[in-house]
């Protein structure tokens, strides 16, 4: 088993239905496919329909699969960049089955999870940026992530990454003909360079680590826990938000003694609430088992709604939860309950009640605690490229405290080159030494 055997899996659902799309894909992709039909395949037009009848045996007129639409790719115009066959055939389970053990039969290989896109990785057509974007448009459940996804299969944020590594290499190169060559006649003030190009290349990286911190709520979605004592209306608020009995609500505290999930789209944001036990000190030995819970929720929770009484300040509601420690380093939004019976609270950030028609102004407060607007068309969405990013933004502000330290230009040249390294990383490639190299001679004329 190896990546450039042939493979073929189905690509659509795989459940009864009208149709069904098989991929056939490969150096002996057409070779295998000419075992199954009549026609010659040499024949065939790339990228056109083509009417033909699949068989096990074309030597045995009985062993029809089907009658199918098919669409064959010469590798420079296929997705995974090699000779790909297409099938369109009815959705029967028995003609599906049938084909692809047909194809396997006659030398193909059942493709792994994956392995297309892999193979598009392999040979070019697509940099580990846009790979990962297919599966999240794969995965996507909003309007939003989706729309994320498709910039990134597009190539839009891999254009920033290739431009930012080429101005890295071309700084590097130009250390390395100063070095090297002292005698260029075009040499120029190195440092000075450097300080042109990082820092505002590091400004624009935080702006992109800002960004990829935010887009994860896209594909992930926001977890915001509602917190506060029993009886002050957390149920009431998460089937308000919900627009469903999904929590029941009692005038007797403690009604909730377990962590009670649901799920809403928000202008094209997936949200999950959580609405948890009240805290209090006087709860039965149940009911403090919820509270543990309600603890264990807030460690993970993106944001936290503290549901507080009129008149009670925030830091009294705070430490009488004793839930300053998980807290303090979180968003969080400070929600006055029973408007209507007991009026506004100046100390909270909104107050509602269970009669409002709507909470518009409640999800505005989110997402504006959350710098949702600002950067969710910025970065990338993936946990790998999130990571590399970081160090990315390590290894620059490293360049720029060594440029304020008056440090040479040869240690700062391998702080280059790691930061160039970071770059190779997110875009899965390992180049890092040839592409210096390859600007030296590209825009130097050293050596003629």
């Amino acid at each position: 088993m190896t990546v450039f055997d042939t493979i073929v899996a189905e690509c659509s659902f795989p459940a009864k239905s009208s149709l069904s799309i098989i991929r056939l894909t490969g150096k002996d992709a057409f070779n295998i496919f000419q075992n199954i039909i009549k026609r010659d395949v040499s024949k065939l037009e790339f990228r056109k329909t083509h009417y033909l009848k699949l068989y096990k045996d074309i030597n045995d007129l009985n062993t029809i699969i089907d009658h199918a639409v098919v669409v064959l790719y010469d590798g420079k115009h296929s997705f995974a960049g090699e000779d790909t066959v297409e099938f369109y055939v009815h959705g029967s389970r028995v003609i599906v089955n049938e084909l692809i053990e047909t194809l396997i039969h006659f030398g193909a290989r059942r493709a792994l999870g994956g392995e297309f896109s892999q193979k598009a990785y392999l040979n070019g057509k697509l940099d580990l940026t846009e790979a990962e974007a297919i599966n999240q448009l794969i995965n996507a459940r909003t309007s939003k992530s989706k729309k994320f996804a498709l910039k990134t299969l597009e190539g839009d944020s891999s254009k920033e990454i290739k431009a930012m590594k080429e101005e890295l290499n071309y700084l590097t190169a130009q250390i390395e003909v100063d070095i090297d060559y002292p005698e260029y006649e075009e040499s120029i003030d190195i440092v000075q360079r450097i300080q042109e190009v990082v820092p505002p290349m590091l400004n624009k990286a935080k702006e992109l680590l800002k960004g990829s911190r935010q887009s994860t709520y896209l594909f992930n979605g926001i977890r915001v826990v509602i917190i506060g004592e029993p009886n002050v209306g957390k149920s009431t608020l998460l089937n308000k938000i919900l627009n469903q009995d999904k929590a029941i609500v009692t005038s007797i505290p403690g009604t909730t003694r377990d962590i009670v999930e649901g799920e809403k789209e928000i202008d094209g944001i997936l949200y999950k609430f959580y609405d948890t036990a009240g805290i209090r000190e006087e709860a039965g030995e149940i009911e403090k088992i919820g509270i543990e819970k309600t603890y264990k929720v807030l460690k993970d929770a993106d944001i936290i709604l503290l549901l507080i009484e009129k008149g009670r300040k925030i830091d009294e509601e705070i430490d009488n939860l004793e839930v300053k420690s998980l807290i303090e380093n979180k968003p969080c939004l400070y929600i006055s309950t029973k408007k209507d019976l007991v009026g506004e609270n100046e100390y909270a950030d909104i107050s509602i009640s269970k009669d409002d028609e709507n909470l518009d102004k409640l999800y505005k407060l989110i997402q504006e605690k959350l710098n949702i607007d600002e950067y969710l068309d910025t970065g990338f969405a993936s946990q790998r490229d999130l990571d590399i990013l970081e160090v990315f933004v390590e290894r620059l502000e490293e360049i720029v405290r060594d440029l304020k330290d008056g440090l040479t230009v040869d240690v700062m040249e391998s702080g280059l080159i790691e930061a160039t390294r970071c770059l190779d990383q997110m875009l899965g490639v390992e180049s890092t030494l040839e592409d210096i190299y390859s600007t030296v001679f590209k825009y130097f004329c050293v050596g003629k």
